[in-house]
């Protein structure tokens, strides 16, 4: 019975078409009301075909006719503060009616299509365009952007062998994608950046700050570390694996432990251990900075630390 009823509670569908004379792309999920099939909430998205920038949408229907401001969330009086409006009627396989844009109002015009409007028509056409080189003594790190998104990400150049380029670039590619995605699909508050801590003849390690905002309860932030292994060609993705005989733990604890220190009291940074078990990572050319790993909710009380290779060799 729950099989049969699912359709009834959810329907997706998307639809491409024009506002005026711009070409775009629309995809809504609806949401029927328990009692009343004929109405109920939608959200979704939609970009403009030469932006590809997901502009998130939501609102609500009444048999044929629909209603979507932008935003994330619609409430009752979410029309009049809206930029953007959407009064549509649905025929079909088509929508049409109006988008009112702040002061101005355009024709709408959509067909349905079975075509998936991210996958199939706007991640095909993300495209990389070359920028400016950073040199590392020997070592070239090579900057591109994306084109739609304007995220920016690093590849391997001049300096390291084809090996190591032909290992780590796709791996460099798939996160600038993955970025690129990322912050076309929240268009709200996205911001990445990118430290290079080291570069040399037996790795590369660099992190990733983001700070992001899609619509959710609270913001997200944080980092995460990257190394890579020039000589095994792979990544390291545990420190213990490089230094198996370490106690980070103990050695932070020794170095930093302060008892007057609120800030280390209230977030138990070195008594409770258990912070450290997905600690954040980077190798750089003195040392080791770690960053302790906390929920959600306690992520303020993440902070670096640093940890010198005297500290951690016996050499």
């Amino acid at each position: 019975m729950i099989l049969l009823l699912f359709p009834l509670l959810t329907w997706s569908q998307s639809y491409l078409g024009h506002v005026g004379n711009y070409p775009i792309h629309l995809d809504i999920d609806l949401y029927p009301n328990n009692d009343d099939a004929s109405t109920g909430e939608i959200d979704g998205y939609y970009f403009y075909d030469s932006k590809l920038i997901s502009i998130p949408i939501s609102g609500i229907y009444t048999n044929n006719t629909i209603l979507l401001i932008d935003g994330y969330h619609y409430f009752a009086d979410s029309e009049n503060d809206a930029d953007e409006v959407f009064n549509l009627k649905k025929d079909g396989d088509s929508l049409t009616g109006t988008l009112k844009l702040n002061e101005d109002i355009y024709n709408v015009v959509l067909t349905k299509t079975e075509e998936d409007p991210l996958e199939d028509f706007r991640n095909p056409k993300l495209t990389f365009v070359r920028d400016s080189v950073t040199n590392y003594q020997n070592k070239q790190l090579v900057w591109f952007h994306e084109k739609y998104s304007k995220t920016e990400m690093f590849r391997l150049g001049n300096g390291f062998t084809k090996a190591q380029q032909d290992t780590f670039n796709p791996l460099l590619e798939y996160l600038h994608l993955e970025n690129a995605i990322d912050i076309m699909d929240c268009n709200s508050w996205f911001e990445i950046d990118f430290t290079i801590h080291l570069v040399n003849n037996n790795f590369i390690s660099f992190s990733k700050q983001y700070s992001v905002f899609c619509g959710g309860a609270h913001p997200s932030y944080g980092t995460i570390g990257y190394t890579y292994d020039l000589k095994t060609l792979k990544q390291v993705k545990d420190l213990d694996t490089l230094y198996p005989d370490i106690d980070f733990f103990k050695l932070l604890k020794d170095k930093y432990y302060d008892a007057t220190d609120e800030h280390q009291e209230e977030c138990e940074i070195f008594t409770e251990p258990s912070h450290w078990n997905n600690k954040t990572w980077n190798l750089t050319p003195k040392g080791v900075l770690l960053i302790p790993n906390y929920p959600y909710a306690m992520s303020p009380c993440e902070e670096d630390y640093f940890l010198p290779y005297t500290d951690i060799t016996k050499d």
